[in-house]
């Protein structure tokens, strides 16, 4: 096992560069996932874990009878929101526009849910509370650059996932967002380069779907090789 660092082509190979030297490969499956988006604010490193979640399905239930706060305007915040009302007696959107990211069916969702509160027009610029003592958020209005205090008892951060696909230096084509784009069934841009899982996968992002793609692109691997 090592960290993977670069791709170089070495005609007829692949350089498959990692700290402890370079690995050479006719194709190469890249499945590297995706990490969450951090807002990158004071306090959130100190606070991760203790009162600052980015799983409401993983972490909601320890936030059972408290309000909590969830930092988002796409179907994930939505998503998280509606789940979390199971638990909390209310749960506050905080998105810097009036207007939502999420699906119209997702916004009209949480809308008429009753336990989830709006503070739209606001971003977090820190967290409140020391390690083991979570206390709220820092609020700054887009609107007025006004600035609040915000009190609740945690908050998940559900502004999306960055794949982990910049150590390729820009040779496989990707979407907007980073994500590797399949061309030819799960064969990228690049030919004898595959890629599979949280590196493609835009909607689902489950460890199931992950594997699936996986043996799909290595059947489809197999198959350029014997071709060749």
């Amino acid at each position: 096992v090592a960290e993977v660092t670069g791709l170089q082509r070495r005609d007829p190979l692949w350089a498959v560069e990692t700290y402890d030297g370079d690995l050479l490969a006719k194709a190469v499956i890249v499945a590297g996932g995706s990490t969450l988006r951090r807002l990158g604010v004071p306090g959130e490193e100190e606070l991760h874990g203790a009162g600052v979640s980015y799983c409401a399905t993983c972490d909601g239930a320890f936030f059972r009878d408290k309000e909590v706060m969830v930092v988002g305007g796409g179907d994930s915040a939505m998503e998280e929101a509606t789940f979390l009302t199971r638990f909390c007696p209310k749960v506050t959107i905080v998105h810097r526009r009036e207007g939502l990211r999420a699906s119209q069916i997702m916004g009209q969702r949480a809308r008429d849910n009753p336990r989830i509160a709006w503070k739209l027009n606001h971003t977090v610029t820190g967290w409140l509370g020391a390690e083991g003592d979570f206390r709220g958020a820092r609020l700054r209005s887009t609107a007025d650059d006004s600035e609040e205090d915000f009190t609740c008892e945690g908050a998940f951060i559900a502004i999306g996932h960055k794949p982990i696909t910049s150590f390729l230096g820009g040779q496989l084509e990707t979407d907007a967002s980073g994500y590797l784009l399949w061309k030819q069934h799960s064969m990228t841009s690049v030919k004898g380069v595959f890629a599979a899982g949280d590196v493609v996968d835009t909607r689902y992002r489950q460890a199931v779907t992950a594997a699936g793609m996986g043996c799909m692109a290595a059947i489809d691997a197999e198959r350029w090789l014997e071709a060749q």
